[in-house]
């Protein structure tokens, strides 16, 4: 589909290009709005009002995400797979790579994306065991064009009730750095959460690494027939670190290892304006390491 375009004009498809030896040239961003004023059938006012209201993506953003650069020989299979990077963004709903001229052994290559709404509310009400659980969402996926996400949340159930504010980047400090920090305060403590991480995030990806720590100060309650019949204070600390390596895609495979540490301490205590129970649980510290392994298997790609 992408490259029938670009076939109607004499130039090859990716495949074919990589069988020649092509380079790739100038690599042209088209970032879109949601809707296409140049098409009749969108070229109406709620359509205009909405790409007035909406922030379009920022090429820069797009760029940080593309598996292949100007100056490097053409893979189909790069390109292929930045199609799938893309497409994994919410913010995004078309996205198509194509080759839009041929020279000398030179492509030049288009980037058009498309924007979608990316302002997100949400409503959540359940209800079990006679208690309800309800919560009210509203998400930006792509705060002022940059790809960030930015949430705030009011959560209500049984033992708790507060707001939970969070904010996320895929690519932070200039590359594929995965940046994730959450606040919430809520009626019996507060928690907040921060992570850093680069993952494997394509085939090819030959390292990853990765910090998180979260900290959680709570009532926890104690039932008995669905009444509660006690009360104490729970303060909880995690963190994990982790390192990983593969050779990358190998014969259409991909292994990859990963060693880590992870650290969880529960303190519990007797809160006086609350009723105790009979014996709150014993403090605790875990500190354990870990190794995890995967194996992936493409066979889409194992020609190319």
């Amino acid at each position: 589909m992408a490259n029938e375009p670009a076939q109607e004009k004499g130039i090859p498809s990716f495949a074919e290009l990589e069988a020649a030896g092509a380079v790739i040239g100038e690599i042209r961003l088209n970032a879109q709005d949601i809707f296409d004023l140049e098409d009749p059938k969108e070229n109406k006012l709620p359509y205009r009002i909405a790409n007035t209201l909406h922030i379009r993506t920022r090429p820069s953003v797009i760029e940080r995400s593309l598996l292949f650069k100007s100056g490097e020989p053409v893979s189909a299979r790069l390109i292929e797979e930045t199609e799938r990077l893309l497409h994994d963004n919410r913010y995004l709903y078309d996205i198509v790579i194509r080759p839009f001229a041929y020279h000398n052994g030179v492509v030049d290559i288009e980037v058009k994306t498309r924007d979608t709404w990316s302002l997100q509310p949400g409503v959540k009400f359940s209800r079990a065991g006679g208690a309800n659980t309800s919560g009210i969402t509203i998400e930006e996926l792509n705060l002022l064009g940059t790809g960030s996400s930015l949430g705030l949340r009011n959560l209500s159930d049984v033992d708790r009730n507060g707001t939970e504010f969070e904010l996320a980047n895929k690519h932070v400090l200039g590359g594929w750095y995965n940046a994730d920090y959450k606040y919430a305060r809520l009626s019996d403590g507060k928690r907040q959460s921060f992570s850093l991480a680069r993952p494997f995030y394509a085939l090819d990806t030959r390292w990853s690494a990765g910090a998180s720590v979260a900290l959680d100060d709570r009532i926890d309650s104690v039932y008995n027939s669905g009444m509660v019949t006690g009360q104490y204070t729970h303060s909880q600390k995690t963190a994990e670190i982790f390192g990983g390596w593969s050779e990358g895609l190998i014969e259409g495979w991909v292994r990859r290892y990963s060693i880590g540490l992870s650290y969880e301490a529960d303190t519990y205590g007797i809160d006086t304006t609350r009723f105790p129970p009979a014996q709150p649980p014993p403090n605790q510290t875990l500190t354990a390491p870990f190794f995890r392994y995967e194996v992936r298997r493409f066979p889409e790609t194992q020609k190319s």
